[in-house]
């Protein structure tokens, strides 16, 4: 009886292990995203983080503004050559929520994109009403 219970409960914890992890995040479906489509989520995210920065009275609130950003950023297919980026630029969010200060994203360098994306969107930013403000896409002024 002892090692059928035994293996019972070892069956159940490898079950239980392979549910938790990461894999609960939402996987990217369909096609990916115009630069056009997916700047308006990445700048949107931006806006609201700066304004949580500005209005929320505690840390939990800007949190929540970083934790909405992640579950509107985790189900977009990017455009292919922004794929590594926005790997980054999600696990770059969630680590600030893991660390329990989101406003650490205020100080720490965000990851990038390549050079090229990164013109690419650059330039089409001035063409989405989302992105109000400048971003760590555009290019330090020389």
């Amino acid at each position: 009886m002892l090692s059928r219970l035994a293996v019972i409960l070892a069956c159940v914890s490898v079950f239980a292990v392979a549910a938790c992890g990461d894999d609960d995040a939402p996987q990217p479906k369909g096609d990916a995203v115009t630069d056009e489509e997916y700047l308006k989520v990445f700048c949107t995210g931006i806006v609201n983080y700066q304004d949580a920065l500005l209005t929320s009275k505690d840390v939990a609130g800007i949190a929540k503004a970083v934790d909405d950003y992640v579950a509107t950023l985790e189900p977009i297919r990017p455009p292919t050559d922004l794929e590594t980026f926005h790997a980054a630029y999600v696990g770059y969010l969630k680590a600030a929520l893991k660390g329990k200060d989101p406003t650490v994203l205020v100080t720490q360098k965000p990851p990038v994109p390549d050079d090229g994306p990164r013109d690419r969107l650059a330039r089409k930013a001035d063409n989405v009403a989302e992105c109000k403000y400048p971003t760590f896409l555009n290019p330090p002024a020389d």
